[in-house]
């Protein structure tokens, strides 16, 4: 995740004068990279699970540690406040969980909001799933009047001015006119009733996670206290949402109060910014990474990641600062020792156990079907292991099964796991129809399936798919050249007829291997050589790859 930052305002956070050289140096330790830079401004790539530090708060925070400038945890003194928000049952269904925190005393101008809104838009479109899991608020604090109310309305009762906008919209207006509705509405649009924010007064502060108040919810220069609002469907990571960006605020030299979030069982102050502990032996610290630490080189070099810790009797007691919520197994902690002691410093040793490498026994039976394939006149394509379900089901003419969908994906043309190789060869074919036929062409490669009985609920496994395009094809010789391809495999192959929508009728088959069916074997319907673009017939097959082959074949 890239995140701009003005140099000169980073070092002025850090509290020291370094070159560019030196900046980039100590960014590159702590697993962050400058992308870029132009003049003052520059693109700072942090690794995806610091997303405390998708910032130049949180990333000024790091580096003052790794510099040695500050150490240990960061101390944030929350005092306690009046303000209450209160949760109604009504918001259950639909989006649970609020958490909520005020910081006073600021001094914002331009650029200080608009780091500010960075850090929301970032954190929520990672650590939030695009708004889904989690979305953030920031108030003007003096023009509300607490209690808050988190409740449900319909949507047409719901109507205030949205950011950015002049003229106040009924909720169902924002979805389908604002910028904001039009890209986030989806996530509560199938609602009766929608979430949303208000004051004592009725003053509405957002529509969440939509868009904020125009009238509430636009910091200006002369913004002091703000008030900080987080909804979400999962709590634990709703109320790390607020640790992060609140802590971020704080870095600003603000004065943090909490918030009495009231649920209709039970209550909670937020932000809570107490760490947690955790403790791990010194002897696992050791055998993970391979060397020799002490305790004191432990103690320091978690320090220096911000980090506080003690070491009694070789077991290492940790606290964790609230915003780290990478941190989740004792693995997390090691690293953070070998980043804060210094890749760089720890020395290259050759193993008392020494091994010779090879190959794995797949690898070597996946090179050898290759190279039968290519013996046999076929050339090799690679395609993207994403694809999209137009490619996999409408222009193959098959109905949609479940596939394996990405939950945030960027493009619509990359949004599932591809569970077959076939439409792809097509699609590769379908490119290419100005060369020269024949076409001949296979691919070798992992597939992804959903099996609800596994433990990840899907299967990765390899398949082998060819097609040959022609003036004229036969679907007898590509059977011929397929048996041949089993037999140097030391494997047999039955081929029964079958019906399959993407074939033409009564010219495709079933592969079975060993009683398992495994593949299918056909010349491909005129109507999906059509949906490609492919102007010859094509005739192809597709097999699933089995491990239990490998004693066949000696791999």
């Amino acid at each position: 995740m890239n995140v701009e930052v003005r140099i000169s305002d980073l070092l002025a956070l850090i509290g020291r004068d370094l070159s560019l050289e030196e900046l980039e140096e100590h960014l590159f330790l702590l697993k962050c990279e400058i992308d870029s830079q132009i003049n003052d401004v520059a693109i700072i790539e942090v690794n995806p699970d610091r997303v405390d530090m998708l910032s130049t708060e949180g990333i000024a925070r790091a580096l003052r540690g790794f510099l040695e400038i500050e150490t240990g945890a960061p101390s944030y003194v929350v005092r306690k406040s009046d303000w209450q928000a209160i949760v109604d049952p009504s918001v259950a269904q639909v989006r649970p969980y609020l958490a909520c925190g005020i910081i006073r005393d600021l001094q914002l101008n331009d650029d200080l909001i608009a780091e500010f809104m960075q850090l929301q838009e970032r954190l929520t479109g990672t650590f939030g799933r695009n708004r889904k899991r989690t979305s953030i608020g920031l108030y003007v604090l003096n023009l509300i009047k607490p209690p808050i109310y988190y409740r449900t309305e319909p949507p047409d009762m719901i109507k205030f001015i949205p950011l950015e906008f002049h003229t106040p919209l009924t909720a169902r207006q924002i979805l389908r006119q604002h910028p904001k509705g039009q890209e986030f509405g989806k996530i509560i649009k199938d609602f009766p009733q929608y979430p949303l924010l208000v004051d004592a007064e009725n003053q509405v502060l957002s529509l969440p996670p939509v868009i904020n108040s125009n009238d509430l919810g636009r910091l200006v220069e002369t913004t002091k206290d703000i008030f900080v609002e987080v909804t979400g469907t999962h709590k634990l990571t709703t109320i790390h949402t607020l640790n992060i960006m609140i802590t971020a605020l704080a870095e600003r030299g603000g004065v943090l109060e909490d918030v009495e979030v009231v649920y209709p069982k039970e209550r909670e102050r937020l932000p809570n910014l107490s760490s947690t502990h955790r403790e791990l032996s010194l002897q696992n610290i050791n055998q993970i990474i391979g060397y020799d630490f002490d305790g004191i080189t432990v103690k320091k070099a978690l320090g220096r990641m911000r980090i506080s810790s003690s070491v009694h009797e070789g077991i290492v007691i940790v606290e964790i600062p609230a915003y780290r919520v990478d941190i989740l197994h004792d693995v997390d902690i090691v690293e953070d020792v070998a980043i804060g002691f210094g890749y760089d410093r720890i020395e290259a040793t050759i193993p008392q156990l020494m091994t010779i490498g090879h190959e794995l026994p797949m690898t070597t039976m996946l090179r050898t079907i290759r190279d039968l394939m290519v013996g046999l006149g076929y050339q090799e394509i690679h395609n993207y292991t994403l694809t999209n379900t137009r490619v996999l089901f409408e222009m193959m003419n098959r109905p949609r099964k479940v596939v394996v969908e990405i939950a945030n994906p960027k493009s619509m043309e990359y949004h599932v796991m591809r569970n077959s190789l076939l439409p792809g060869l097509l699609a590769f074919l379908g490119e290419n129809t100005a060369e020269e036929l024949p076409h001949r062409i296979f691919e070798l490669g992992d597939v992804v399936t959903v099996d609800l009985k596994a433990e990840t609920c899907t299967n990765t496994g390899p398949h082998l798919a060819a097609a040959t395009v022609n003036s004229r094809v036969d679907i007898t010789a590509m059977k011929a050249e397929f048996m041949t391809l089993l037999g140097n495999l030391g494997l047999s192959a039955k081929v029964k007829k079958t019906s399959n929508v993407s074939f033409i009728k009564g010219r495709v088959a079933n592969l079975f291997i060993e009683g398992k069916r495994l593949g299918v074997i056909g010349e491909i319907h005129p109507a999906v050589l059509q949906n490609y673009g492919i102007e010859a017939p094509c005739v192809a097959f597709e097999l699933e790859i089995l491990a239990e082959w490998i004693p066949i074949m000696n791999c």
